[in-house]
Parts: C-alpha cells; sequence; structure tokens
C-alpha cells in the first residue's frame, strides 16, 4: 500500500495536422488535463496551507503539511504539465540553443507570472500575437499550468527526472547501441560479449541456465 492509484489520466490521441480545428482540439485536450489535475490537488490545498491532524508513530497526533513533492516524469511528461516547448529548459529561461552551457544568469522561470497574462492570450490571431512570440522566444506556451497556484508549492523545482525513460531507457540503451554498432563495425562485438560473460555474479545472484532444447514430437530420442 506505498502506491495508491488516484486517477488514471485521460490520453486523447495525438493530431499531427497543423490545421485550426486540429490547433483547436490540442487547446481543449490540454483543458481537460488541466481539469482533472484540479480535481485531483483539490484536497491538498486546504491540507498544505492550514495542516491535517496524522497520527504519528510517537503515539501523538500532529498538525502535518501535506505538500506536493517533486514530479517524477519524463521530459515529454513535463513539457505537457509545465506548458513549456520540448527544447525548453523546465527551470530557468536559458535559450534553446545554450543549453549546457552553465550560464549562472538566467532567470528562474515564473508560471504566476506566465499565468497572468490569462486566458484569452493562449490562441493565436488574437491581439497579443506580440506576446505569443516573446513567450516563444522563452520556450514558453501561454495557458494554464497544472502545478500553478498550489499552495507551498514552486512549479519550476517539481520537475524530476524520470530515472527509467531518461538514463536506463534513453541514456544507456543509446549508448549501447552505439557502442554494439561500433563493435560491430570493427569485428569485436563477440569479445566484447565475451568478456562480459566471463565476469563472476555479484553475490546472491545466479547466473542464468541456458534453456535447453525442445525435442520435435515424433523426431530423436525421449
Amino acid at each position: 500500500m506505498a502506491v495508491l492509484v488516484l486517477a488514471l489520466l485521460p490520453v486523447p490521441p495525438k493530431l499531427s495536422k497543423s490545421t485550426k480545428a486540429a490547433q483547436y482540439q490540442r487547446q481543449v485536450n490540454a483543458d481537460t488535463l488541466q481539469d482533472v489535475f484540479e480535481f485531483i490537488f483539490a484536497p491538498l490545498q486546504h491540507a498544505a496551507l492550514d495542516g491535517v491532524p496524522i497520527d504519528c508513530a510517537d503515539g501523538k497526533v500532529w498538525t502535518c503539511l501535506a505538500i506536493l513533492s517533486p514530479w517524477v516524469a519524463d521530459h515529454m511528461e513535463n513539457v505537457t504539465l509545465h506548458g513549456s516547448k520540448s527544447n525548453a529548459c523546465p527551470t530557468c529561461e536559458v535559450p534553446a540553443g545554450e543549453l549546457g552551457t552553465n550560464i549562472k544568469n538566467n532567470r528562474a522561470r515564473d508560471y504566476a507570472r506566465y499565468e497572468r497574462y490569462g486566458y484569452e492570450n493562449r490562441f493565436p490571431g488574437s491581439k497579443s500575437d506580440g506576446t505569443h512570440i516573446k513567450f516563444r522566444s522563452l520556450g514558453i506556451n501561454l495557458g494554464q499550468k497544472v502545478f500553478h497556484g498550489l499552495h507551498r508549492v514552486s512549479a519550476p523545482e517539481m520537475h524530476t527526472p524520470d530515472m527509467l525513460h531518461t538514463v536506463y531507457l534513453g541514456l544507456f540503451k543509446h549508448m549501447m547501441d552505439w557502442i554494439q554498432a561500433f563493435l560491430k563495425k570493427h569485428g569485436r562485438l563477440q569479445a566484447f560479449h565475451d568478456v562480459w560473460k566471463a565476469v563472476p555474479p555479484s553475490p546472491g545472484f545466479l547466473v542464468p541456465k541456458k534453456p535447453t532444447a525442445r525435442l520435435r514430437s515424433g523426431k530423436g530420442k525421449r
């Protein structure tokens, strides 16, 4: 019971077209996701602001503040939840072309400031096209943000990488594919496998046995 399922989030079909109808549907999808999260987070608002009584291990009842902690998600999920561009940093306003340069003077993202531009500024073609261009250069899509307005929650600090997708299934898999292609090209892939098979197992782990080939019915000895 360490993890409880609160809700299954709606996953609308992806729209590849750039028509007005598709753009409107994307906004409807974003608004629906926003409404679902507001419903889920509603009980946390009182708990984070005023606290709730909780029985603790010392036998006493303490007033505890339930605050939403860092949100573990892969990059594209964070892009959707924060309303940012896929090539933008979720925590600061560093330009996309300067990612990874470790510039210390970049201003932290102020999602409350983004939100103040209002609902009407989310749609291109309005009188605020200049605002859209400005925020597009900052890597932000104008509109509602999932984590904005939550008590004692700082949206830029919510971003926490998903180790499974980011490292193990992302970076590590990409690196191993590159290494194996390089070794295969130079005829050293089998030697690479032999070295790994010669490494002794860690304490408490057994080397998996190779499955024995099954004899086809009607052939061979039984």
